[in-house]
């Protein structure tokens, strides 16, 4: 999360670009996102494809400067009352199960080759009613990866706690277990919210398996990787011919490859290529010589003369760069991740419809 570098009078600590809480025994470490928490929470649940998980500044009650965990905390527990509020959802589960008695359905091969014609005990698979769903599931696990966060409160810490107690006969989720699929339906339909927001906590809450008696545990969220992320889906949702980290090869022999962040294919072959950066560009604007050599590249390859560097700042597009000896044309364009986010989601579909050529007369509108 942070580089600790030795100085005259102490320790440098500087962060780049993970965000979050980690605790190690009576160590803890923050690094609070310059967006704000609940800011980077709703860019997240959007780039992660819960569009339907509505995150309120009011509805969790956390100054602006809150941290992420304690801002995710609240939020969970707040759509855990909501949604728990007719008790935990059951269903059935089917179970394979050995019994001295006849209940469910016999399955006949297993009982033919493990008891050889025995009638007692009987190979039966059993629909049980439980509360042991994959989404109850989801949630107590959720839960109880939040528990171990630093820092929540002893309002959040008591309801994580009373979720937790109400999902007793779930089972929770073992470390490294593969989370289980859900599937939306109308019977869970007041869980959906939740179920997306359990699986965001699940992905980036949790135990660090390392060497030593110590567990380490927190929230971490790379933002380089979130821009990333939320701005592909953003394009593809605008237009499924654009793809996400595409791998081709560079060179003839196939040992050197491109990776574009975003890449649009159209009926004769790569039309427009484009790389995303979470930095901040200086006052004038200028772009570092390597972000450019990237772009040069791509376009080189894919026989393009333009390419496009999407940035995580917010502000005016500096002039396009015509890069000497090359026809190439590398163009800038800067995302303020601290607008709201359908601003922030119709600048983007603006962008996706000029990199594609169908809004080149189109002047982006600033927010």
């Amino acid at each position: 999360m942070v580089t600790a570098t030795p100085e005259a009078a102490g320790w440098r600590v500087t962060a780049q670009h993970v965000v979050g809480v980690m605790r190690r025994g009576d160590l803890v470490v923050r690094v609070a996102p310059k967006v704000g928490a609940v800011q980077v929470l709703t860019l997240l649940a959007r780039a992660e494809a819960a569009a339907n998980l509505t995150i309120d500044p009011e509805q969790v009650h956390v100054v602006d400067d809150a941290d992420l965990s304690v801002v995710l905390a609240r939020l969970f527990t707040a759509e855990a009352a909501h949604a728990m509020a007719a008790g935990p959802l059951r269903g059935y589960r089917t179970e394979d199960q050995t019994l001295p008695v006849l209940r469910g359905r016999v399955r006949l091969r297993e009982q033919h080759l493990r008891r050889f014609g025995q009638v007692s005990p009987l190979e039966v698979t059993v629909d049980e009613w439980t509360v042991d769903t994959a989404e109850n599931r989801l949630i107590r696990s959720a839960a109880l990866a939040l528990l171990q966060l630093p820092g929540l409160g002893d309002e959040a810490e008591t309801d994580l706690r009373r979720l937790d107690r109400m999902l007793v006969d779930a089972q929770p989720l073992v470390p490294g277990e593969v989370p289980p699929a859900w599937t939306a339906t109308r019977l869970n339909a007041r869980l959906h919210s939740l179920l997306a927001l359990s699986e965001i906590v699940l992905r980036f809450a949790g135990v660090e398996d390392r060497l030593g008696e110590t567990p380490i545990y927190g929230f971490r969220l790379n933002m380089a990787t979130l821009f990333e992320r939320l701005v592909a889906r953003l394009f593809e949702e605008t237009d499924p011919a654009w793809s996400a980290q595409e791998t081709m090869p560079l060179d003839e022999g196939g040992t050197l490859a491109i990776r574009p962040d975003l890449l649009r294919q159209g009926a004769g072959g790569a039309c427009a290529v484009a790389d995303t950066k979470y930095k901040l560009l200086d006052d004038a604007g200028k772009v570092s010589n390597p972000d450019v050599y990237q772009l040069v590249t791509y376009c080189a390859r894919l026989g393009l003369s333009t390419g496009h560097l999407i940035y995580a700042d917010g502000g005016d597009e500096p002039v396009p760069y015509e890069i000497l000896g090359t026809g190439v044309t590398v163009a800038v364009h800067r995302l303020d991740l601290t607008q709201p986010l359908p601003r922030l989601e119709a600048q983007v579909r603006t962008l996706a419809s000029v990199l594609t050529g169908e809004g080149r007369k189109v002047r982006i509108a600033r927010q």
